[in-house]
Protein backbone atom coordinates (compact mmCIF):
# COMPACT_ATOMS: atom_id res chain seq x y z
CA UNK A 1 0.00 0.00 0.00
CA UNK A 2 1.35 3.48 -0.85
CA UNK A 3 2.75 5.38 2.08
CA UNK A 4 2.71 9.17 2.35
CA UNK A 5 5.73 11.41 2.26
CA UNK A 6 5.88 15.11 3.24
CA UNK A 7 5.43 16.29 -0.35
CA UNK A 8 2.74 13.92 -1.54
CA UNK A 9 -0.20 15.57 -3.31
CA UNK A 10 -3.11 13.40 -2.13
CA UNK A 11 -5.44 15.94 -0.54
CA UNK A 12 -8.27 16.01 1.94
CA UNK A 13 -11.63 15.33 0.29
CA UNK A 14 -13.11 18.14 -1.73
CA UNK A 15 -16.29 19.76 -0.49
CA UNK A 16 -19.26 20.59 -2.65
CA UNK A 17 -18.76 23.14 -5.41
CA UNK A 18 -21.91 24.47 -7.11
CA UNK A 19 -20.16 24.51 -10.47
CA UNK A 20 -18.96 20.92 -10.28
CA UNK A 21 -21.49 19.04 -8.12
CA UNK A 22 -24.83 17.88 -9.46
CA UNK A 23 -25.96 15.45 -6.78
CA UNK A 24 -29.38 14.32 -5.64
CA UNK A 25 -30.17 15.03 -1.94
CA UNK A 26 -29.64 11.37 -0.98
CA UNK A 27 -26.32 11.27 -2.84
CA UNK A 28 -25.29 14.57 -1.26
CA UNK A 29 -25.84 13.07 2.20
CA UNK A 30 -23.76 10.03 1.23
CA UNK A 31 -21.07 12.35 -0.14
CA UNK A 32 -20.78 14.23 3.16
CA UNK A 33 -20.86 11.00 5.18
CA UNK A 34 -18.12 9.54 2.99
CA UNK A 35 -16.03 12.68 3.58
CA UNK A 36 -16.30 12.08 7.33
CA UNK A 37 -15.25 8.45 6.92
CA UNK A 38 -12.27 9.59 4.86
CA UNK A 39 -11.21 12.14 7.46
CA UNK A 40 -11.26 9.45 10.16
CA UNK A 41 -9.07 7.11 8.11
CA UNK A 42 -11.78 4.61 7.10
CA UNK A 43 -10.78 4.69 3.47
CA UNK A 44 -12.35 1.47 2.07
CA UNK A 45 -15.68 2.40 3.66
CA UNK A 46 -15.40 5.94 2.30
CA UNK A 47 -14.72 4.59 -1.20
CA UNK A 48 -17.75 2.30 -1.00
CA UNK A 49 -19.98 5.20 0.03
CA UNK A 50 -18.62 7.49 -2.68
CA UNK A 51 -19.43 4.74 -5.19
CA UNK A 52 -22.94 4.43 -3.79
CA UNK A 53 -23.42 8.19 -4.16
CA UNK A 54 -22.22 7.98 -7.77
CA UNK A 55 -25.09 5.66 -8.73
CA UNK A 56 -27.42 8.68 -8.71
CA UNK A 57 -25.11 11.02 -10.61
CA UNK A 58 -21.47 12.01 -10.54
CA UNK A 59 -19.46 15.20 -10.20
CA UNK A 60 -15.79 16.01 -10.60
CA UNK A 61 -15.47 16.45 -6.83
CA UNK A 62 -17.15 13.14 -6.07
CA UNK A 63 -14.84 11.26 -8.44
CA UNK A 64 -11.81 13.14 -7.10
CA UNK A 65 -12.71 12.08 -3.56
CA UNK A 66 -13.36 8.52 -4.72
CA UNK A 67 -9.89 8.44 -6.25
CA UNK A 68 -8.33 9.73 -3.02
CA UNK A 69 -10.16 7.11 -0.94
CA UNK A 70 -9.07 4.28 -3.24
CA UNK A 71 -5.50 5.57 -3.23
CA UNK A 72 -5.36 5.71 0.57
CA UNK A 73 -6.81 2.19 0.65
CA UNK A 74 -3.96 1.00 -1.57
CA UNK A 75 -6.18 0.43 -4.62
CA UNK A 76 -4.13 2.16 -7.30
CA UNK A 77 -6.02 1.01 -10.38
CA UNK A 78 -9.39 2.09 -9.04
CA UNK A 79 -7.88 5.39 -7.88
CA UNK A 80 -6.43 6.11 -11.32
CA UNK A 81 -9.74 5.29 -13.03
CA UNK A 82 -11.60 7.66 -10.68
CA UNK A 83 -9.09 10.47 -11.28
CA UNK A 84 -9.36 10.00 -15.05
CA UNK A 85 -13.15 10.16 -14.88
CA UNK A 86 -12.92 13.29 -12.76
CA UNK A 87 -10.66 14.91 -15.35
CA UNK A 88 -13.22 14.16 -18.05
CA UNK A 89 -15.60 16.47 -16.18
CA UNK A 90 -12.99 19.01 -15.02
CA UNK A 91 -9.98 18.52 -17.34
CA UNK A 92 -7.89 21.46 -16.13
CA UNK A 93 -8.06 20.74 -12.38
CA UNK A 94 -4.45 20.88 -11.12
CA UNK A 95 -5.07 18.80 -7.97
CA UNK A 96 -6.64 15.94 -9.89
CA UNK A 97 -3.87 16.00 -12.48
CA UNK A 98 -1.22 15.98 -9.73
CA UNK A 99 -2.88 13.10 -7.87
CA UNK A 100 -3.19 11.03 -11.06
CA UNK A 101 0.48 11.64 -11.82
CA UNK A 102 1.44 10.61 -8.29
CA UNK A 103 -0.69 7.46 -8.48
CA UNK A 104 1.02 6.56 -11.76
CA UNK A 105 4.40 6.94 -10.06
CA UNK A 106 3.30 4.59 -7.29
CA UNK A 107 2.05 2.07 -9.86
CA UNK A 108 5.28 2.51 -11.86
CA UNK A 109 3.41 3.24 -15.08
CA UNK A 110 3.67 5.93 -17.73
CA UNK A 111 0.71 7.85 -19.17
CA UNK A 112 -0.46 6.77 -22.63
CA UNK A 113 0.71 8.79 -25.60
CA UNK A 114 -2.06 11.06 -26.85
CA UNK A 115 -2.38 12.40 -30.37
CA UNK A 116 -2.41 16.15 -30.98
CA UNK A 117 -6.15 15.97 -31.65
CA UNK A 118 -6.80 14.11 -28.38
CA UNK A 119 -4.77 16.63 -26.40
CA UNK A 120 -6.67 19.49 -28.01
CA UNK A 121 -10.10 17.87 -27.55
CA UNK A 122 -9.40 17.24 -23.86
CA UNK A 123 -8.61 20.86 -23.04
CA UNK A 124 -12.38 21.22 -22.54
CA UNK A 125 -14.84 18.75 -21.09
CA UNK A 126 -17.59 17.31 -23.26
CA UNK A 127 -20.05 19.49 -21.33
CA UNK A 128 -17.98 22.58 -22.14
CA UNK A 129 -17.81 21.69 -25.83
CA UNK A 130 -21.59 21.22 -25.79
CA UNK A 131 -22.10 24.61 -24.11
CA UNK A 132 -19.78 26.30 -26.63
CA UNK A 133 -21.62 24.77 -29.59
CA UNK A 134 -25.00 25.69 -28.09
CA UNK A 135 -23.88 29.29 -27.60
CA UNK A 136 -22.62 29.64 -31.18
CA UNK A 137 -25.82 28.11 -32.61
CA UNK A 138 -27.99 30.36 -30.44
CA UNK A 139 -26.12 33.47 -31.58
CA UNK A 140 -26.49 32.38 -35.21
CA UNK A 141 -30.24 31.87 -34.78
CA UNK A 142 -30.54 35.31 -33.21
CA UNK A 143 -28.66 36.77 -36.15
CA UNK A 144 -31.06 35.06 -38.57
CA UNK A 145 -34.01 36.45 -36.61
CA UNK A 146 -32.53 39.96 -36.85
CA UNK A 147 -32.10 39.48 -40.61
CA UNK A 148 -35.81 38.67 -40.89
CA UNK A 149 -36.81 41.68 -38.81
CA UNK A 150 -34.39 44.18 -40.37
CA UNK A 151 -33.27 42.83 -43.76
CA UNK A 152 -32.03 46.26 -44.84
CA UNK A 153 -29.28 46.09 -42.19
CA UNK A 154 -27.76 43.09 -43.97
CA UNK A 155 -27.88 44.37 -47.54
CA UNK A 156 -24.41 44.17 -49.07
CA UNK A 157 -23.02 42.37 -46.01
CA UNK A 158 -23.04 38.65 -46.90
CA UNK A 159 -20.21 37.87 -44.49
CA UNK A 160 -22.47 38.74 -41.56
CA UNK A 161 -24.28 35.46 -42.24
CA UNK A 162 -21.58 33.38 -43.90
CA UNK A 163 -18.98 33.74 -41.16
CA UNK A 164 -21.37 32.83 -38.31
CA UNK A 165 -22.66 29.91 -40.40
CA UNK A 166 -19.09 28.71 -40.79
CA UNK A 167 -18.67 29.03 -37.03
CA UNK A 168 -21.75 26.86 -36.46
CA UNK A 169 -20.41 24.14 -38.76
CA UNK A 170 -16.96 24.31 -37.13
CA UNK A 171 -18.24 24.08 -33.55
CA UNK A 172 -20.66 21.28 -34.48
CA UNK A 173 -17.74 19.37 -35.99
CA UNK A 174 -15.60 19.97 -32.90
CA UNK A 175 -18.44 18.79 -30.67
CA UNK A 176 -18.79 15.61 -32.74
CA UNK A 177 -15.03 14.99 -32.46
CA UNK A 178 -15.12 15.59 -28.69
CA UNK A 179 -18.06 13.21 -28.27
CA UNK A 180 -16.29 10.56 -30.35
CA UNK A 181 -13.13 10.92 -28.24
CA UNK A 182 -15.15 10.73 -25.01
CA UNK A 183 -17.25 7.67 -25.82
CA UNK A 184 -14.57 5.71 -27.69
CA UNK A 185 -11.97 5.94 -24.91
CA UNK A 186 -11.24 2.25 -24.32
CA UNK A 187 -8.73 2.51 -21.48
CA UNK A 188 -8.91 0.22 -18.47
CA UNK A 189 -6.87 -0.13 -15.29
CA UNK A 190 -5.90 -3.34 -13.53
CA UNK A 191 -7.72 -3.21 -10.18
CA UNK A 192 -6.28 -6.27 -8.40
CA UNK A 193 -2.82 -6.79 -6.93
CA UNK A 194 -1.72 -9.08 -9.76
CA UNK A 195 -3.87 -10.11 -12.72
CA UNK A 196 -3.18 -12.90 -15.19
CA UNK A 197 -3.45 -11.98 -18.86
CA UNK A 198 -4.04 -15.11 -20.95
CA UNK A 199 -3.58 -16.05 -24.59
CA UNK A 200 -7.31 -16.72 -25.02
CA UNK A 201 -10.70 -15.88 -23.47
CA UNK A 202 -10.84 -18.98 -21.27
CA UNK A 203 -9.72 -19.77 -17.74
CA UNK A 204 -7.79 -22.72 -19.19
CA UNK A 205 -5.90 -20.58 -21.71
CA UNK A 206 -2.14 -20.37 -21.10
CA UNK A 207 -0.75 -17.30 -19.39
CA UNK A 208 0.59 -14.51 -21.58
CA UNK A 209 1.85 -12.11 -18.90
CA UNK A 210 1.09 -10.69 -15.46
CA UNK A 211 -0.27 -7.18 -14.92
CA UNK A 212 0.00 -5.44 -11.56
CA UNK A 213 -2.44 -3.05 -9.88
CA UNK A 214 -2.63 0.23 -11.77
CA UNK A 215 -1.38 -1.09 -15.11
CA UNK A 216 -3.12 0.78 -17.94
CA UNK A 217 -4.57 -1.29 -20.76
CA UNK A 218 -6.40 -0.71 -24.02
CA UNK A 219 -9.53 -2.82 -24.51
CA UNK A 220 -10.10 -4.12 -28.05
CA UNK A 221 -12.83 -6.74 -27.67
CA UNK A 222 -14.99 -8.69 -25.23
CA UNK A 223 -15.93 -12.37 -25.17
CA UNK A 224 -18.02 -13.49 -22.23
CA UNK A 225 -16.22 -12.54 -19.03
CA UNK A 226 -12.94 -11.79 -20.79
CA UNK A 227 -11.60 -8.64 -22.40
CA UNK A 228 -9.02 -8.59 -25.15
CA UNK A 229 -6.44 -6.04 -24.01
CA UNK A 230 -3.13 -4.52 -24.98
CA UNK A 231 -0.63 -2.97 -22.59
CA UNK A 232 1.09 0.33 -23.34
CA UNK A 233 4.21 -1.75 -24.04
CA UNK A 234 2.39 -3.63 -26.81
CA UNK A 235 1.75 -6.88 -24.91
CA UNK A 236 -1.59 -8.46 -25.84
CA UNK A 237 -3.90 -11.02 -24.30
CA UNK A 238 -7.20 -11.67 -22.53
CA UNK A 239 -8.00 -10.59 -18.97
CA UNK A 240 -10.99 -11.34 -16.77
CA UNK A 241 -13.33 -8.34 -16.68
CA UNK A 242 -13.46 -8.52 -12.88
CA UNK A 243 -9.74 -7.74 -12.71
CA UNK A 244 -9.98 -4.32 -14.35
CA UNK A 245 -11.73 -0.99 -13.91
CA UNK A 246 -13.03 0.36 -17.21
CA UNK A 247 -12.72 4.08 -17.81
CA UNK A 248 -16.04 4.01 -19.68
CA UNK A 249 -18.12 1.32 -17.89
Amino acid sequence: MPTPNPAWPIAWPARRSPALCRLEPASEAQFEEANLLYETGRFPEAAALYRAAATNGVSANLLFNLGNAHFKAGQLGQAMAAYQRSLRLDPRNPETRANLSFAREQANTQPPTLSLRQRWMRVLSLGEWTALASMVITLFLLLLAMKQLKPEAFVGKPLWIRLPATGVVATALLLAMAASDYFSDNHAFVSVEKATVRNGPLEESPESFKATDGTELLVHDRKGDFLEVESLLGLKGWIHSGDVELLTP
